[in-house]
């Protein structure tokens, strides 16, 4: 069986297992094809992590900022735990690097309100580069929700004409997690889905390609935007408005039953007294 082949089959048998482990599955099918591990996991969607570097600072780990077992940091550029021979960004793409995740916590301060974010770059061969825009927030204990976890993951390829002309072509995944305090009503029950969305846009770049990075984040920066805006309805309006749909029709039919049968039961004594 083809690579290909063995890595659908692997995403066929997780849609088709529980959301809510998927990372526990993703890694028992991994260790049956150890030689396209690392490909599998690029092709799956599952929450964010979080490291700390040696002075204990937060960085969120992903399938784009790992070598082997280790995660590299957007804050020091190093390897967590320490490795030989690492896969680092290019000088010019770290400086890239650096600005993005000035701009990208802003961003995620002010849409987000909490959580933690995380950009990284890497060169590709083709003379473009990739990066992936990264926020994990924790959702805390409020009315109604025990706890829970948002993962944006935004993922983007830019390619260039070898002249002025920049494409860049983003995958943007929301990963939801929450679940749901404990009641006599609705009983206990969780949400967990995944939602994606791709978009393309080519623009471009200033004359004689003058402040090239500013450009870059700008491009990066609006692309993110505006899927994650989009997303963020998506789950608003039909994610959440199916899911309240069902858990109202299975969760209240017991309940509803019970009322039907209590008032007949009482219209029956009521007619049997009074006649």
């Amino acid at each position: 069986m083809e690579s290909k082949e063995k890595i659908l089959s692997c995403l066929n048998i997780l849609k088709r297992l529980p959301p809510t482990q998927i990372q526990k599955n993703a890694t028992a099918l991994a260790s049956l094809i150890p030689d396209y591990a690392e490909e599998l996991y690029q092709k799956i969607d599952k929450p964010l992590d979080i490291g700390q570097d040696e002075k204990g600072n937060q960085f969120i780990q992903s399938e784009f900022n790992r070598d082997g077992d280790s995660f590299r940091s957007h804050l020091t550029n190093q390897y967590y735990p320490s490795i030989d021979d690492a896969v680092y960004p290019s000088e010019a793409l770290r400086k890239l690097e650096l600005k993005a995740n000035a701009v990208f916590e802003e961003y995620r301060r002010l849409y987000y309100e909490g959580g933690l974010s995380s950009c990284y770059f890497w060169d590709k061969e083709d003379g473009g580069f990739a990066t992936a825009w990264l926020i994990r927030k924790n959702v805390e204990k409020s009315k109604g929700i025990e706890d829970g976890s948002w993962s944006s993951i935004n993922v983007i390829d830019i390619k260039t004409d070898g002249k002025s002309k920049w494409t860049y072509k983003i995958t943007t995944s929301v990963v939801l997690e929450m679940n749901i305090i404990q009641n006599q009503d609705v009983g206990k029950f969780n949400i967990t889905g995944t939602l994606t969305k791709q978009k393309e846009e080519s623009y471009e770049a200033p004359a004689g390609n003058k402040d090239l990075e500013l450009f870059h984040i700008m491009k990066i920066g609006t692309l993110v935007e505006d899927v994650e805006s989009y997303l963020r309805s998506q789950l608003d309006s039909v994610y959440f408005g199916k899911t309240k749909d069902i858990v109202f029709q299975t969760r209240f039919n017991e309940g509803e039953k019970h009322f039907i049968q209590q008032r007949q039961g009482l219209a029956g004594e009521f007619k049997q007294k009074y006649g």
